[in-house]
């Protein structure tokens, strides 16, 4: 049985795109890439990751797509689609063709 850290979140810091991370959240303000995080997870035994959008946009979907593509750690990526688009059902169909996309994450907030 494989052993599975279900979710991450990778991101290069871009302080005008990522306003969440507000100054007192600072160990956070920098780059989290797959290429730092393959040591632990191998050090703590784990097979592999599930990476999670931290971005509500198809570009954040690019980039989780171009890490898997380049990560064979990154077993599956959960996605982002605007679900209210009267457009999503294309969407979705165009997405089906990344075997490592598992899903999509819908945030509240």
């Amino acid at each position: 049985m494989l052993k599975i850290d279900a979710h991450n979140h990778f991101w290069k810091f871009d302080p005008e795109r990522d306003t969440w991370i507000t100054p007192a959240m600072d160990v956070i303000r920098r780059d989290f890439l797959p290429e730092e995080f393959h040591e632990t997870l191998q050090h703590h035994g784990f097979d592999g990751c599930v990476v999670v959008q931290s971005d509500q946009s198809e570009q954040e979907n690019d980039f989780q797509l171009k890490n898997a593509e380049a990560n064979p750690l990154i077993k599956g990526v959960v996605g982002w689609v605007d679900l209210q688009d009267p457009g999503v059902e294309h969407k979705l169909e165009e997405y089906r063709k990344f075997a490592v996309l598992k899903g999509f994450r819908h945030v509240l907030q």
